[in-house]
């Protein structure tokens, strides 16, 4: 058996867990079923011992416990101890992906968003980069200048912001650790030539970014919201230091710590009316600044 089909069958049991526990008859008429559906060939009766294996490689993977309930002889998956964002998005994925294999492929019910990140075919590539610790080399370009550079890194990580993919690295123009979106990578090239591990938690050097931009000291940010907009604001947090200071029917007062650079900015000016800086008053002003620079179009 293919280990597409391991993974699979891995992540079969997630998702049947995450929201239906579940007794070992009720998992195994499942992942049978899903077998079928999806058209995979198998010769084999899903078995407790198969399944005793699966659930130590899940915890193994992903980090997951399938816990059991003596009580009612079911199975189960705690969602609040699921930590790694990566993971949690994954299985979202997945979980739309089976909604969309099982519906009617010509019935007009799910609507995808069109417009995507440009770049996300070199993400493949990239990780196993990462993964080997190869040299990259390709050119890149900056939205704001038409100098197309040559570049050599060690590639450290990718990220996910705001819909778009990034690559950590060293440059070795200079040795210092930045970014480069996907989008404006061309010409990639896997060396084959290695290099030694680079000290560098990403984590920990991304966890107050709004963004990908980290230039500013991290400060607290106190915005104020609509009523309307606050009620979204704290279903979807800006981030995760976002903090409720003050809610009634007329405003919704947040703060947040985070780099206060220009992509908050951006993601401030997007909400319109809805929101206001409170604190601090470098960035109130900057905001300011925009909204007039924005004014003077429309004269």
């Amino acid at each position: 058996m293919s280990k597409l089909i391991f993974f699979k069958r891995y992540l079969y049991i997630i998702d049947r867990l995450r929201s239906h526990p579940s007794s070992f008859t009720e998992l195994q008429e499942y992942v049978m079923n899903k077998f079928s559906k999806a058209d995979i060939k198998t010769d084999f009766e899903y078995s407790v011992r198969t399944f005793e294996r699966d659930k130590k490689d899940i915890q193994k993977l992903f980090g997951i416990i399938i816990q059991y309930d003596r009580k009612d002889k079911s199975y189960c998956i705690d969602e609040e101890e699921i930590e790694d964002q990566s993971v949690t998005r994954m299985m979202d994925a997945f979980s739309i992906h089976h909604a969309l294999q099982e519906g009617n492929k010509f019935s007009p019910s799910v609507f995808l968003e069109k417009r995507k990140s440009l770049g996300t075919e070199h993400i493949h590539g990239i990780i196993h980069a990462i993964q080997n610790r190869f040299i990259l080399k390709f050119t890149h370009q900056k939205h704001w200048d038409d100098d197309i550079t040559e570049r050599k890194v060690y590639p450290i990580a990718i990220k996910e912001s705001q819909q778009r993919w990034y690559l950590i690295a060293l440059d070795k123009k200079d040795e210092h650790i930045k970014t480069f979106g996907l989008d404006r990578i061309s010409n990639l090239n896997i060396t084959d030539t290695k290099f030694k591990p680079i000290s560098y938690n990403v984590e920990k050097e991304f966890k107050d970014a709004f963004g990908v931009e980290t230039y500013e000291p991290v400060q607290k940010i106190v915005l104020e919201f609509s009523w309307k907009q606050g009620n979204y604001i704290k279903s979807f947090p800006l981030h995760e230091s976002q903090h409720i200071l003050e809610e009634n029917k007329k405003r919704v007062l947040i703060e947040i710590y985070i780099h206060p650079t220009h992509h908050i900015i951006m993601e401030i000016l997007k909400l319109g009316s809805d929101v206001k800086v409170i604190e601090p008053l470098f960035l109130q002003n900057e905001v300011k600044k925009c909204i007039a620079e924005m004014g003077k179009l429309y004269k």
